[in-house]
Parts: C-alpha cells; sequence; structure tokens
C-alpha cells in the first residue's frame, strides 16, 4: 500500500537545501507547547506510514516525499484532521513490493503531520514530527490502508551529568564531521552541534543523519536514555574513522596513481555521487557489470579462458560506457556467456528407437544408417568416445542433408546446419579479429551458440564447393575443426581462446570428392550415397513423398488415391535424376490441380492416374534414349558417371575428308580426347585402315555438356570398328570400361550409377570390366533382374557381344588381343 509512499528527502539533493535550513531553524524556535501529550491522549489504532531507508525518533522532524496516489489521499486527511499516524521503518530498502506486516519492525513512533506542500510532479512534500514511541502489537486491517493495533512506550529523556557528557563528546563529534565535509553536509552538521537540549539533538541527529537503518532501529528501541546516547556516538565515531582513514588513503595515493587507476578512482567517487544522486542510470550499469560477473562465473569456464575474460572484465570496468572500446570488449563477453562451454544435451543411445526413426525418416540408404548404428553402439559402450567426421557423398535429392537431420532426431541431440556453397573467406571459419570493425566469430561458433550445446550433430552442407582467393583458403581453415586430434583447442580468431569441438557430431555433404583437397578429405570417413533405383523411387513416393505433399497442400480430409501406374509413369516419363527432387516437385504440381479443383468446389474424391498426370504435365518429357536411334553403323552406346548419377552416351563416328585427320567434338576433355587416339590406333591395328585423303570425325552428341574420363575408350572403339566395317552394333546394348593398346579392358568408377542409368533407359545388357565385377555387390539383385551383365578382360570378347550376327566379317578382330600377347603391336599392323 505505501510502496514508495514515504521516502526521506535527500540532504544532497537539488533544491532541499532550503528545507533542512528552515526544518533546523524549527528546532531552535520549537515552544513549550510542542512537548509530547500524555499517551491516553491518542487512540491505540493507528495507520501505518513505513518509511523506506528512515527511522523516526519521538522529538524528531524528518521531511518526507509522498509520490502514490493513495498515500497522498491519505496524508491529505490525516493533515487536515490533525491526526496521528504511526511511522514505522521497514526492515529491507527494496521496493519491489508494498509494505506488509512481515515487513515492518515492530516498534515505531507515533507522528504528526506539521507542515505540508506540493512538489514536481504531483508529490507532496511533508514535515512529520515524532510525538511518542509505540510498539506494533497486531494487525487490524489492510482496506484501505494498513492499519495496527499499538501500546505506546514512555521514556524518561530527563539528562543527567553523564548524559550531559555524552551529549558534549556527540556535539564534538558532528563538528569533526562537518570540518571533514561528511556527505557534504557541513552546514547542517554545524547547526546540530549547536543544539543544546540533549534529547532533540539525540532524535534530530538519529532521525537526519545519513547512518545506517539498523543503527537508528536500535537507538529507537533501546529504553535507557544513556545506551541510546552511546549507540548514536559510537555510530558517529565510527563513520569519523572511516572518514579521516579515507581521507588518508586519498592524500596517499595522489601522487602514485596514473591516468587509468584516476579514471577508475574517479568512478567510484561517480558512483557513491549517482547513489546519493539517485540517478538510476549509473547504478544500472554498474548493475548490469555485475549480472555480467555473475552469468560468466556461472558458466564454469575453463581456466584459461577465464584469465583471459578477467583481464577483459577488469579493463570495461574502467571504460565509458560510450567509448568504442567498451563495446568491443562488451560484445566480445557478451559472445562468452552465450556459448555453451558446458552445456550438453544427454544422447539417446538406444539401438532400436535409433534404427526406427532412420527407418521413419529415409527409405534405403544402408550404408549411412549402418554407420550411425555402429557409432551409437560404441559410444554405448564407451562413453568418452569423441564425435566422429563423416562426409556424406552422392548426387543432389539423395537425403544427404535430411539425413542429418534423422540422427540429431534419433540422437536426441540439436542440429544445426550451414551452407559452405560459395565461402571464399577463410575469416567465414575461423571467425574475424577483435582489431578490425564489425568483427565477429566464425560460422562454426556462431552454429555452437545457436544450438546452444556443446555436442550438437553439425552439418557442414556442399563442402566440395568451397572456393579460395585472396581472403584465404577457407577448406584449410576447415583442417583444425575436422580433426579429432587437434579439434579439442579449436581456436576462433574473434574469441582467441581454445574451444572444444570434440564432442561435436560433424556431417559433411558434398557431391564429388575431386574439388575436396586431399588434406581435408583424409580427415573425413567417407559414405557413399548412391542413387536411388526405380523401385526405391517408387517406395519412396507412395510412403514419402505423396503423403506429405498431400499434408503440405491442404488435401488431408479429401479422399486423393495416386495409383502407383502414375507414380511409375512420373519417374520414367518426366523426371530423369539420381534423386527425388523432381519427383516430389512433380508430385505437388499434380496435388495443387487437385487443391485448385477443391477450392472451386469441384468435388471431393480425386484419382491421379497416368492420364490426369499427361492431363496435368503436358507431353512426356522423355522417351528412351536408345529408342530411334536405328541400327546405323558408327553408333554405340556408352555409360558415364555424373555428380548427378548416371547418364548413357552415345558415341557417333564418321569418315571425312582428309588424310589422317582425326575431329573430335562434343566438349571432350583431354582424357576422353586422348582416349580417342588410342581406340584410332587399336582400330588401326585391328584393320590396317589406312585409306588415303580420309579421316575421322568423332562426336558425343549433348554438346553443351563437359565430357571427360577414360571409360568411353571402350565404346569409341566399338563406334569406330562399326563405322570401317559397316556392321550395326546391337541397339540394346551399352558398355563402359578403359582400354588398353594392347587391347586389355581396365576397370572403371561409377559403376552403380551407370547400371541405373542402362535401366532407366531400357538397355537390355551392359557390357563392364571383369575387374568391376565386385562393384554390383551394392545393388540389390532385383534391380538388375532384368539386365543381361557381361564381363570382359579384352578387346575381342567385347566385338563378340558387339557384333553377334557378324559371323566371320569379325572373327580377325575377335583374335586381335591373342596376337597382341604374342608380340608388341605397332599401330598399323594387320592380324
Amino acid at each position: 500500500m505505501f510502496r514508495k509512499n514515504a521516502r526521506p528527502i535527500d540532504l544532497n539533493g537539488p533544491g532541499t537545501y532550503l528545507q533542512v535550513m528552515d526544518w533546523i531553524k524549527s528546532i531552535f524556535t520549537r515552544s513549550v507547547e510542542d512537548k509530547p501529550e500524555a499517551p491516553g491522549e491518542y487512540p491505540d489504532i493507528l495507520p501505518v506510514l513505513p518509511l523506506k531507508d528512515a527511522v523516526l525518533l519521538p522529538e524528531g522532524l524528518l521531511p518526507l516525499i509522498v509520490s502514490n496516489p493513495a498515500s497522498i489521499s491519505l496524508v491529505k486527511d490525516l493533515y487536515a484532521g490533525s491526526s496521528p499516524v504511526v511511522a514505522v521503518g521497514m526492515k529491507t530498502s527494496g521496493d519491489s513490493e508494498p509494505a506488509t506486516w512481515d515487513s515492518l519492525f515492530r516498534v515505531g513512533c507515533m507522528a504528526k503531520i506539521t507542515k505540508i506542500s506540493q512538489a514536481k510532479g504531483g508529490e507532496l512534500s511533508i514535515m512529520i514530527r515524532g510525538i511518542l514511541k509505540a510498539a506494533l502489537e497486531e494487525k487490524v486491517s489492510t482496506d484501505p490502508y494498513l492499519k495496527v493495533r499499538v501500546t505506546y512506550l514512555p521514556e524518561n529523556l530527563e539528562p543527567d551529568k553523564q548524559i550531559q557528557a555524552m551529549a558534549h563528546s556527540t556535539r564534538e563529534t558532528l563538528g569533526q564531521l562537518a570540518r571533514l565535509s561528511y556527505h557534504n553536509l557541513d552546514s547542517v552538521l554545524s547547526n546540530l552541534s549547536k543544539l543544546k537540549d540533549p534529547s532533540i539533538l539525540l532524535s534530530t541527529t538519529t532521525t537526519n543523519l545519513p547512518i545506517p537503518v539498523e543503527k537508528k532501529q536500535l537507538i529507537l528501541e533501546e529504553a535507557d536514555f544513556y545506551e541510546k546516547y552511546s549507540i548514536l556516538y559510537d555510530t558517529l565515531r565510527d563513520e569519523l574513522e572511516i572518514l579521516e582513514l579515507s581521507m588518508k588513503i586519498s592524500e596517499r595515493a595522489k601522487g602514485e596513481i596514473n591516468n587509468a587507476q584516476r579514471e577508475y578512482y574517479l568512478r567510484q567517487q561517480l558512483k557513491a555521487i549517482r547513489k546519493e544522486l539517485g540517478d538510476t542510470q549509473g547504478e544500472a550499469t554498474e548493475d548490469e557489470m555485475e549480472d555480467l560477473r555473475k552469468d560468466i562465473e556461472a558458466k564454469g569456464l575453463p581456466e584459461e579462458v577465464k584469465r583471459e575474460v578477467d583481464k577483459d572484465l577488469k579493463r570495461i570496468s574502467r571504460m565509458q560506457p560510450g567509448s568504442s572500446e567498451y563495446v568491443t570488449i562488451r560484445t566480445y563477453l557478451d559472445w562468452i556467456v552465450d556459448l555453451p562451454w558446458q552445456e550438453k544435451t544427454n544422447d539417446n543411445l538406444e539401438i532400436g528407437n535409433a534404427e526406427r526413426i532412420l527407418n521413419e525418416d529415409h527409405f534405403n540408404l544402408k550404408k549411412p544408417k549402418k554407420r550411425i548404428l555402429e557409432y551409437l553402439s560404441v559410444k554405448k559402450l564407451k562413453n568418452d568416445l569423441k564425435g566422429p567426421i563423416l562426409c556424406f557423398v552422392g548426387p543432389p535429392g539423395v537425403g544427404k542433408t535430411s539425413l542429418g537431420k534423422s540422427i540429431a532426431r534419433a540422437m536426441g541431440r540439436k542440429f544445426v546446419r550451414i551452407s559452405l556453397g560459395g565461402v571464399r573467406d577463410e575469416a567465414e571459419i575461423r571467425g574475424h579479429r577483435r582489431t578490425y570493425i564489425g568483427s565477429m566469430p566464425g560460422r562454426i561458433i556462431n552454429g555452437l551458440k545457436l544450438a546452444g550445446s556443446l555436442n550438437p550433430v553439425f552439418m557442414l552442407d556442399e563442402i566440395d564447393k568451397l572456393a579460395n582467393d585472396i581472403h584465404g583458403d577457407p577448406a584449410s581453415a576447415l583442417l583444425e575443426a575436422l580433426d579429432p586430434e587437434q579439434n579439442t583447442h579449436f581456436v576462433d580468431h574473434y574469441l582467441n581462446v581454445p574451444f572444444d569441438l570434440s564432442q561435436v557430431f560433424f556431417i559433411t555433404t558434398a557431391n564429388v570428392l575431386d574439388t575436396i583437397p586431399p588434406a581435408l578429405r583424409d580427415r573425413m570417413e567417407v559414405v557413399e550415397i548412391e542413387g536411388y533405383t526405380h523401385e526405391d523411387k517408387v517406395q519412396i513416393a507412395e510412403h514419402f513423398l505423396i503423403p506429405q505433399e498431400i499434408e503440405a497442400n491442404g488435401l488431408a480430409k479429401y479422399d486423393v488415391a495416386f495409383r502407383s501406374e502414375a507414380v511409375d509413369h512420373i519417374i520414367r516419363s518426366y523426371t530423369r535424376e539420381s534423386g527425388v527432387r523432381n519427383l516430389k516437385r512433380e508430385i505437388a504440381s499434380n496435388l495443387r490441380v487437385i487443391a485448385s479443383k477443391v477450392a472451386k468446389d469441384e468435388g471431393t474424391r480425386f484419382v491421379v492416374d497416368e492420364a490426369f498426370v499427361e492431363e496435368v504435365l503436358g507431353p512426356v518429357r522423355f522417351i528412351p534414349e536408345v529408342k530411334g536411334r536405328g541400327r546405323i553403323p558408327g553408333i554405340a552406346t556408352g555409360l558415364a558417371w555424373t555428380p548427378f548419377g548416371g547418364e548413357i552416351l552415345f558415341i557417333e563416328s564418321a569418315l571425312v575428308d582428309g588424310r589422317d585427320e582425326m575431329i573430335l567434338t562434343g566438349q571432350m576433355g583431354d582424357v576422353m580426347k586422348e582416349s580417342a587416339r588410342i581406340a584410332l590406333s587399336i582400330v588401326k591395328g585391328m584393320t590396317g585402315y589406312q585409306e588415303q585423303n580420309r579421316g575421322v570425325h568423332i562426336h558425343v552428341p549433348a554438346g553443351a555438356i563437359p565430357k571427360d574420363g577414360p571409360s568411353a575408350r571402350v565404346t569409341i572403339v566399338t563406334s569406330m570398328l562399326s563405322l570401317i566395317t559397316g556392321k550395326a552394333v546391337r541397339e540394346d546394348l551399352a558398355m563402359t570400361g578403359e582400354i588398353t593398346l594392347r587391347g586389355v579392358v581396365l576397370p572403371v568408377g561409377g559403376i552403380k550409377e551407370k547400371v541405373l542409368a542402362a535401366r532407366r533407359a531400357g538397355i537390355t545388357e551392359i557390357i563392364l570390366p571383369k575387374m568391376n565385377e565386385k562393384d554390383l555387390r551394392d545393388i540389390e539383385p532385383e534391380v538388375i533382374r532384368d539386365i543381361a551383365i557381361r564381363y570382359v578382360e579384352n578387346i575381342g570378347e567385347v566385338i563378340e557381344l558387339a557384333f553377334p550376327e557378324a559371323g566371320a566379317d569379325i572373327e580377325p578382330f575377335v583374335h586381335y588381343f591373342d596376337l597382341c600377347e604374342k608380340a608388341t603391336v605397332k599401330p598399323g599392323l594387320r592380324p
């Protein structure tokens, strides 16, 4: 009720000096009529006026400021009726709650309001005079304000010689305090030292000097007059000794302190002045710094980090809050507080639960799932296991990023993802040094701040697309973070203190490994994620994509049937990819049309079949490329690997005018050009082809797409041999493999992607190097059940499979490899 109702006038505050002097004069001019009346003349139930940081004694005068509207009304009523009130000190100086019975001392002073005047802002300035000491017996009521039952405690304040001597010593002490400018109350203390009446001197000095409230309350509660004076005198002597000691320290330090110490000393003085003036802004700054110190202490920082932070705390405590360096250091300390130095989540190491979540979120992907479950199993047995560093490599759209989210969910960890595509500044990884304007930590530290955990699943997406320029090499900056032996003391340039990354589960993603620097690649465990088979895509569409898109398009309440043949039609005729992103888009396109129909009230039940798909998506986009090519001599079908999955590749050969001329088109790379030259040498060796003024033109369609690699050599040789002999290659046959001048077929990479590409294109037979037979173990048997896989070791076996109907016409070429085994074959040698 009386929260901030009555507070003493600040004797150092502006505009109060005249009030205080008027009060001093009133003490000297007090008449006999001012003496207190007998206790029986006052009621035993009184309203309470709580005093914050103040105590009123009988015969004391206390100026107060009243600001609460209800209290202002109460004061006016009391003043108008000359009614008494009991002024009671509050046990604590905090003002966060209104005064209650429990927050008050049990001894106060019955008083009357002697003067009232209007102050600024609608507040009242009043003067109250203490009359009788009163003990609070019980609470009577709280509405509209607190009322209590009191018992009056009359006191014998007749002075004897001891009291007179004590009063004399007190006056001398007040004079000494005035000479030392105690709280800048020189004039007030001088006037107090002139008071002759011991009882008035005691009550006035106790009531109005800034001595501890606890001491004032002791003086009020003490019954013996001499003991009252003893407490007051001892308190004033303590204040005098502290003041004298402070003066000595100040004098001694004047010649020793440097500018920084002087500034600190002045700030401490300014803090005290602000407190006396009620300057909340200055106090707020100090409170803010104190809160910051407590927050830093609670973080449990490593010793090395704590030493660095303590230095900055000392520096910032001496600075102006508005200075640029203050802002820089404060921002740095805020970063220190926000980072998870000790906070981490508890791992869920239940293997069955993790396996269930991984299977719920992703279809197939056996390799990465198996690796995650192995890690959880080992961690369950050995809890201090360091976080692994995995690299998921595979074509776009196969679920690399979403798999990271599933891992975090399965382990019960926070998930953080940052994209490294196009990052070319080392500071993006390791942060900027604090000497630069606008500096900040790197992406790794920032990600940990966002996670609020020391052990999140941290995904570094598109690590193969890092770049470097004059700003440094970000890939090299990752070497420390992605090395389990070094990342326990990872140092960000901004923090400039070590941070432990060993508990972070790092996952990187890439489409290709070739662009990742070898040193960085060596630090990661590569987990390959191959493209999805047709059957995989059907399962993913039916169990994941279609339900998700139905929900996303607001069709969950409606009957929408997505036929299996429609899904199959979309996969075969409208998408050609290793992942399922385009498949998801096309499914969404069909469902958006249905959503439009629902919005127009055109039905509630819909069936998506092949006809519906073609109506929505338009004409078929992809026709099996093998069809329509025809059996034309000079064309052979090869298989290629791309970062986006496998593709079929048509090699076309034609004769052109020009002696020994060889034309290569279709954006071939250097390695593929070498393959063409080697193929020409092999064909010349086989056929003895030396026709005058005729050359060979080799073209690979889709000329806008760069192509390179050695795996097309077998296909180029077959294409050229088909051209020269006039025999067409089987149109349902595709091949891949590197070949030597002696006709030995060597292994190549990307076998799974190439086989899946052949299956999508309608190929029924594939020629692969014998040494690649092991690579088909990763492909499910049902995926290749309709494809005949032929393994070859030399070019002769390739020719037999490519020209099964040629018979005796190709017999000499079939035995070319046998001749190469017996002799060194030179280009141009006939078999």
